[in-house]
């Protein structure tokens, strides 16, 4: 069946349903009253682009590579998370379903798209861990809280039952504030930037930095790159979730241009001002913490400071008001991290076995995946997580555009779905494969730029050899069918 443009209603604002209304169509497509605009869509993707995890990348790069640099790479960052956003927000917004169950359309089949689940779920539960450890080191500096197993469970405990409580039960209302959280978080973090200004220090001279990372202008964007270009599959498939509730083609657009435009350009801006800007203060506090350290050693650290424990930077550069940033920054994409990933469990859990798990357990079962993820050190390992992650995701969100755009062409017939598509798994863990193996071997930092080139050339090929039907049989229950479109 070709792609039709779905029949939708008459406009009505955004309500405290949009975005989330997947609670009831969690593996159904979103009926047409349900659609909105995508300026309204939006307002959820610019929530969670501007949390604590972004703060971080985009005042990394601007650290590695100097502002100028930095900005270019994240401009560059954002015309392939444009790009991939609307390709497959096309996708999401036609089939009305996640990004995920669309996996099961193209690219992988009805037990293929486990694996797309099992990407998607380690991309959003290891947000979800990030932002709660970034949170939890902001708040026993601010608190003036010991490190102990008693500090953990409690912090931890008290997070984690926010979360759960807020995907369960009040997450609409979280959709509905999310316009005034972002606008808060955003004119917080721009007075937090007057106050560093006020304290005394040159914010000038964050525009004129050359960065740290020596060499060419090609290699500090490079490296600028390698931390922050692994968020473009991350945006795409994010924005596809929301897609499916968009009216239009041109919604889609839209939708698709807000993540990238507020995350790799106001980011990199709002970031750079008050990371870069609030470094001396930073440097100050370290070697007062360590009397050993000397300002050249302190002002290395300090770097890694801020990309690494994001929430006590904003802490020591602002108190209180940093501390009131980093929740406002986080209450929002909290809640949509630990809804997300439950949706993506859900997708698991039905694909494998044909059954669809209660999604309240899900979020629990998520939030638990996430504490193990913070006890297993993720936020020490935050920058090859990110890289790694951006294989995965592009190699998966490669194989879905391959097959939508190059091999079906736009056409699919959603009453005959294979159970494994063999190219689209080869596929994607051949390219990821690769990407993972150019990153971890030092052949090329930007590895996950292969995975997604991989990707878009290798399907084809072995779709031709492996054609629809090889190796694997159809799903034959209609329930399946009806729960999969």
């Amino acid at each position: 069946m070709a792609i039709t443009e779905p029949t939708v209603p008459s406009s009505r604002p955004i309500t405290a349903q949009i975005a989330l209304q997947a609670e009831d169509h969690a593996l159904v497509s979103v009926p047409a009253a349900d659609r909105r605009s995508g300026w309204n869509l939006s307002i959820g993707i610019v929530g969670v682009v501007t949390a604590l995890v972004i703060f971080a990348i985009a005042g990394f790069t601007v650290i590695l590579a100097g502002f100028w640099l930095g900005l270019l790479a994240g401009v560059l960052v954002g015309i392939l998370g444009f790009g991939l956003s609307a390709l497959l927000g096309r996708m999401s917004w036609a089939t009305g379903v996640s990004s995920t169950i669309t996996s099961r359309f193209f690219g992988f089949g009805l037990k293929g798209s486990s694996l797309g689940a099992i990407v998607f779920a380690f991309m959003i539960l290891g947000f979800l861990a990030l932002e709660s450890a970034l949170l939890y080191e902001g708040t026993i500096l601010m608190l003036g809280l010991e490190d102990t197993l008693a500090t953990k469970l409690v912090i931890y405990g008290l997070l984690t039952i926010a979360w759960i409580t807020l995907a369960l039960f009040g997450l609409k209302l979280a959709l509905r504030a999310s316009t005034v959280l972002t606008v808060l978080t955003i004119a917080v973090a721009i007075f937090v930037v007057v106050q560093i200004a006020a304290g005394g220090a040159d914010l000038g001279a964050v525009f004129t930095q050359e960065g740290i990372v020596p060499g060419t202008w090609w290699d500090k964007v490079q490296a600028a790159i390698a931390v922050g270009g692994a968020t473009a599959g991350t945006i795409a498939l994010v924005t596809s979730d929301f897609a499916r509730f968009a009216k239009t083609r041109k919604d889609v657009v839209i939708l698709a241009a807000a993540g990238p435009v507020v995350q790799n350009v106001l980011m990199t801006v709002l970031g750079a001002l008050v990371v870069v800007g609030g470094l001396p203060a930073v440097v100050d506090y370290l070697m007062a913490r360590d009397t050993g350290l000397t300002p050249e050693a302190a002002a290395a650290a300090a770097g890694g400071f801020a990309m690494g424990n994001t929430g006590a930077f904003f802490v020591v550069i602002a108190g209180w008001l940093g501390f009131v940033t980093i929740y406002a920054a986080q209450a929002k994409a909290q809640a949509v991290n630990a809804y997300s990933g439950s949706l993506a469990l859900v997708n698991l859990v039905n694909a494998l076995t044909g059954r669809k798990p209660s999604r309240a357990l899900m979020v629990v079962v998520g939030n638990v995946i996430a504490l193990v993820m913070i006890a297993g050190g993720i936020l020490g390992l935050f920058s090859a997580w990110l890289a790694y992650l951006g294989c995965m995701t592009l190699a998966l969100v490669g194989v879905m555009i391959a097959d939508f755009y190059f091999v079906r062409r736009g056409a699919y017939d959603k009453r005959r779905i294979e159970n494994w598509n063999w190219a689209g798994v080869i596929s994607l863990v051949v390219s990821a494969g690769v990407g993972i193996w150019m990153i971890a071997g030092g052949v090329w930092a930007l590895g996950f730029l292969v995975s997604l080139a991989v990707a878009l050339v290798l399907y084809p090929v072995l779709r031709r050899l492996l054609p629809e039907g090889t190796g694997t049989g159809f799903a034959s229950s209609a329930a399946a069918l009806d729960e999969a479109a």
